[in-house]
C-alpha cells in the first residue's frame, strides 16, 4: 500500500507541473501577445479618453461665446448695429469696448487660443476679431474662414478644420491653425475659434505611453485634426477605412505589417480618437518572458520532483493516521485522545476531525430540543387561532341579541356589523395582499364608525381613477393615516374638517396623499415627529405612523415610505408611493368607485 500510495502522491505532485510545462510551452507567445494586446487596448482607451476631454475642454470655449453672442438681443442688436454703420456714435463704441473685451479675454488668457471672429452677415464685409478689433474681409489676411462658411449647408451648426493660414504679409510660412465654426441661429452669423494645434499636439505627446505608438484626432472627413507625431508608417495605412471601422479595438495589416487600432467617438464633433501601435513593438518583451519562464519550470519542475519524494515519506504515516481516525468514527470504536499541540497541518486536521465528531454529537441534541420547542410553538399558536373566531361568534352574539331588543335593525346593528368587518379583514391572513377596493372598503366601514362617534364631524371626500382599484397593497394601509387625521388634527378642531385621499398613477408608481384641514403643526413639532417615525423604536403617540412607514420599508424598500407636511392652522398632508409591477395588479371588473 505504501508503494502504491507513494506512486499516486509522486504522479498527481508531478502532473500539475508537467501539464503546464508542456501547454505554456506551445502557448505562450500567443497568451502573453493576448494579454500585452489587452492591456494595450486598456491603456490605450484610458489615453483616449484623457485626450478627448482635454480637446473637447478646449474646444467648448465656443459654448460661452454662443451663450452671449448668439442668444443675447441686446449683444445682437449692438452687433449687427456696429458692423453695418460706417460710422459709430458714442454708445457704439462703449458697446464694442466691451465686447471686444469679452472676445479677447480668452484668447488673451489661454495659449493654445490663437484668435476669435464674431461675424453677422452684413454690406460692408466687416467682422471682430479679437486680434485687431474691427475688422472688414478685404483688408484682413486671413479670409479663407469667411468662404468656408458660406459654402458650408445651413443646416450644419457645429463644425471644424484644420487650416493652414498667412497671418502676415511679411511671413513666409503659413501657420497650421484648427478652426471651429459654430453657427448664430437667430442671424445666420458664426462664431470662429483659431486653435494653435502644436499646443493639442504637445499634450498628446505627453499622453503616449508606448514605443511608437501615434494618436490621431481625425474628423468625418478622414482629415487628420491633431497628431502627437507623423510616423512613416502612417503613409501606409488608410485613415478612411479605418474611419469608417465601427470596432473600438482591432487589428489591421498594411505594408506587410500588422498594427493594433484602438478608437474612441466623439458624438458632439463627429470625430473619432485613434490610437495606432505597431505590432513588432510587442514581440521583444513576450520572447523574454518565454524565456524566463521556461527556466522557472524547470527548476520547479526539479524542485518538485526532489519535494515530492520527500514529503510522500514523511506525510505517510500522518495520512495514515488520519484515515485509522475516520475508520474508528464510522465504526463507533472510541476516538483517539486530542494532540496536546499542534505541530503541523495534519496535527490540525486530526484535532479538527475529533472535534467536528464531538460537535455533531453536541448539535443532535440541540436539533432534539428545537424540534420540542417548535411542536410547542405550533401547539400554541393553534390555541391562538381560536380568538379572532371566539370574537367574532361573540360579536354576531351581541348583534342578533340588539336586533332582539329593539325588533329591528339599528344604529348599533350597524356599528356592531361594521366592526365585525374590520376585525375580520384585520385578523384574517394579516400577510396577504389585497386590492385596492378591498383596502378602500374596509375603511369606509372603519369610517362609518368615527362620524357615529364624533357625531358627522368631518367628511370624507375621494379622489381616484377607477382603473387603480385593482392595485394589490397590504392590509390596514390607509385606516392608520386616516385615524391619525382624525384623532391629532380633527377631533380638538372647532368647526367642521374635512379629509381628502387622492390616489393616483404617476409613471410606475402608485401616490397616494391623505389630507386634512385639522390643527396642523408647528416646525418644531413636525420635524420631531418625522424624526420618530424614522427611528427603530415603536413610540404610542403616532404608533399608526410608525407602524405602516415600517411595513413600507419592509415591503418595498429603504426608497419607500411616507412624508408628512404640516402648518399650523392649516391642516397635515401624509404622502406615500408604492411600485407598480405586474406582480400585484390585479384586473378589478368594476363601473366605478367601490
Amino acid at each position: 500500500m505504501k508503494n502504491k500510495f507513494f506512486i499516486k502522491h509522486l504522479s498527481m505532485f508531478l502532473l500539475p507541473l508537467l501539464i503546464p510545462l508542456t501547454i505554456l510551452g506551445t502557448l505562450s507567445i500567443l497568451i502573453t501577445q493576448n494579454y500585452i494586446k489587452e492591456d494595450i487596448n486598456k491603456n490605450s482607451v484610458n489615453v483616449l479618453k484623457q485626450t478627448k476631454e482635454n480637446i473637447e475642454l478646449i474646444l467648448s470655449e465656443t459654448d460661452p461665446m454662443s451663450l452671449v453672442y448668439g442668444n443675447d438681443l441686446k449683444v445682437i442688436e449692438a452687433l449687427s448695429s456696429i458692423m453695418k454703420n460706417s460710422s459709430l456714435t458714442h454708445e457704439e463704441l462703449i458697446s464694442f469696448d466691451i465686447l471686444k473685451s469679452f472676445l479677447s479675454a480668452p484668447a488673451n488668457a489661454r495659449p493654445y487660443i490663437d484668435s476669435f471672429y464674431i461675424y453677422m452677415p452684413n454690406s460692408t464685409g466687416r467682422f471682430i476679431s479679437s486680434k485687431q478689433g474691427l475688422s472688414d474681409l478685404q483688408t484682413y489676411n486671413d479670409k479663407e474662414w469667411y468662404s468656408h462658411f458660406i459654402e458650408k449647408d445651413e443646416k450644419v451648426k457645429l463644425w471644424i478644420e484644420p487650416r493652414k493660414v498667412k497671418q502676415f504679409e511679411f511671413e513666409s510660412t503659413n501657420t497650421p491653425l484648427v478652426t471651429i465654426y459654430q453657427r448664430i441661429e437667430s442671424t445666420n452669423g458664426v462664431i470662429v475659434l483659431n486653435i494653435r494645434p502644436i499646443y493639442i499636439e504637445n499634450i498628446l505627446k505627453s499622453l503616449s505611453t508606448f514605443p511608437e505608438q501615434c494618436i490621431l484626432v481625425v474628423n468625418e472627413n478622414n482629415q487628420i485634426i491633431f497628431s502627437d507625431r507623423q510616423p512613416e508608417y502612417l503613409k501606409d495605412l488608410n485613415m478612411e477605412s479605418i474611419n469608417k471601422s465601427n470596432e473600438a479595438f482591432y487589428t489591421i495589416n498594411a505594408a506587410n505589417e500588422s498594427f493594433i487600432v484602438s478608437q474612441l467617438n466623439s458624438a458632439r464633433y463627429g470625430w473619432k480618437y485613434i490610437s495606432i501601435v505597431p505590432q513588432r513593438a510587442l514581440y521583444e518583451v513576450p520572447f523574454r518572458i518565454i524565456q524566463i519562464t521556461m527556466l522557472l519550470l524547470l527548476i520547479s519542475f526539479m524542485l518538485g520532483l526532489v519535494l515530492a519524494f520527500y514529503l510522500t515519506r514523511n506525510r505517510y504515516k500522518q495520512i495514515a493516521n488520519i484515515i485509522d481516525i475516520i475508520d474508528s468514527a464510522e465504526k463507533g470504536n472510541p476516538l483517539p485522545s486530542l494532540p496536546e499541540r499542534v505541530q503541523d497541518e495534519y496535527g490540525y486536521i486530526v484535532q479538527n476531525i475529533v472535534k467536528t465528531f464531538i460537535e455533531q454529537s453536541y448539535l443532535k441534541v440541540q436539533l432534539s430540543e428545537r424540534r420540542y420547542k417548535l411542536q410547542v410553538a405550533q401547539f400554541t399558536a393553534l390555541q391562538s387561532q381560536i380568538n379572532p373566531h371566539f370574537l367574532f361568534n361573540t360579536l354576531e352574539a351581541v348583534n342578533w341579541e340588539t336586533i332582539a331588543l329593539t325588533g329591528k335593525p339599528n344604529q348599533v346593528t350597524k356599528i356592531i356589523d361594521n366592526l365585525s368587518e374590520i376585525l375580520r379583514y384585520s385578523l384574517t391572513n394579516p400577510e396577504e395582499r389585497v386590492s385596492l377596493q378591498t383596502e378602500i372598503k374596509n375603511v369606509k366601514s372603519y369610517l362609518e364608525i368615527q362620524k357615529y362617534r364624533y357625531e358627522d364631524k368631518f367628511d370624507l371626500e375621494w379622489d381616484y381613477d377607477p382603473k387603480v382599484i385593482g392595485f394589490r397593497v397590504m392590509k390596514l394601509l390607509l385606516q392608520p393615516l386616516i385615524e391619525n387625521s382624525i384623532y391629532h388634527g380633527i377631533k380638538e378642531k372647532e368647526g367642521h374638517g374635512l379629509i381628502r385621499i387622492k390616489i393616483k398613477l404617476v409613471e410606475s408608481a402608485l401616490q397616494i396623499a391623505i389630507v386634512d384641514n385639522g390643527l396642523g403643526m408647528n416646525k418644531d413639532t413636525l420635524q420631531m415627529l418625522r424624526n420618530n417615525v424614522e427611528t427603530q423604536h415603536e413610540f404610542s403617540e403616532h404608533i399608526g405612523l410608525f407602524n405602516t412607514n415600517k411595513r413600507l420599508k419592509l415591503a418595498y424598500g429603504e426608497a419607500y415610505g411616507i412624508t408628512i407636511r404640516s402648518k399650523e392652522g392649516w391642516g397635515t398632508a401624509v404622502y406615500l408611493k408604492i411600485p407598480m409591477t405586474q406582480a400585484n395588479t390585479d384586473s378589478v371588473e368594476s363601473d366605478g368607485r367601490p
